[in-house]
């Protein structure tokens, strides 16, 4: 195929995958996972049911796509950070302040793959969860802090899936339509306590 008419087939791909994110989105917005389905989604977008099963085998590849686009940007700032160099206390604080402020300014797509997820959707297997690399960022990230001195003693692992379950409780209320007003204050205040509660005891706490 030549390479123009390769390059307007992709991008005419790429529209009619939007199309589709778009629509699907909107009805997870107005109903349920239930409400999702690819007869709806087709008609929706006004293109061809097979066509949609073209680009999706199913509504679990649909909201995987969905995910995927609405924290393309917040993985991109993650993945940029040279957690390799700087102070892990510092590097920690940037990727939960990038996580926080995603949630908040992400709220809709939040709430919709919040349904999709709370009612059965299941878009990714553990080695395709396009948030593995994120953790295991900060798993790094933790464990180069408490190897340094800058964290306290503790279980790096323990310690990474206590900051991911409260990032998911969070994203869960959020995602309810609670927190509202919060996107400032809240995100602060949660970095501020994990910070302080990984910090090293001080000498004379430990004389003590």
């Amino acid at each position: 195929m030549p390479r123009l008419a390769r390059e307007k087939k992709e991008a005419m791909e790429e529209i009619t995958k939007d199309a589709i994110f778009q629509a699907a989105y909107e009805i997870l917005m107005e109903g349920s996972w239930h409400d999702l389905t690819m007869e709806r989604l087709a008609k929706r977008t006004g293109i061809a049911k097979g066509t949609v099963y073209n680009y999706f085998r199913n509504k679990s590849d649909v909201i995987g796509f969905i995910v995927l686009k609405t924290s393309a940007s917040m993985r991109n700032e993650i993945l940029n950070l040279d957690c390799e160099k700087g102070d892990p206390r510092e590097l920690l604080a940037a990727v939960l302040d990038i996580l926080m402020k995603d949630l908040f300014s992400n709220r809709l797509g939040v709430s919709a793959v919040g349904k999709a997820l709370g009612e059965g959707g299941r878009p990714f297997s553990a080695e395709d969860d396009p948030f593995r690399e994120i953790r295991r960022r900060m798993l790094f990230v933790l464990e180069r802090g408490i190897e340094e001195g800058v964290f306290k003693k503790c279980d790096p692992v323990v310690a990474e899936e206590g900051i991911q379950s409260l990032i998911r409780g969070m994203a869960h209320r959020i995602g309810n339509g609670e927190l509202v007003g919060m996107d400032e204050s809240l995100p602060i205040f949660l970095n501020e306590t994990i910070l302080a509660g990984l910090a090293p005891a001080r000498k004379e706490e430990c004389s003590e």
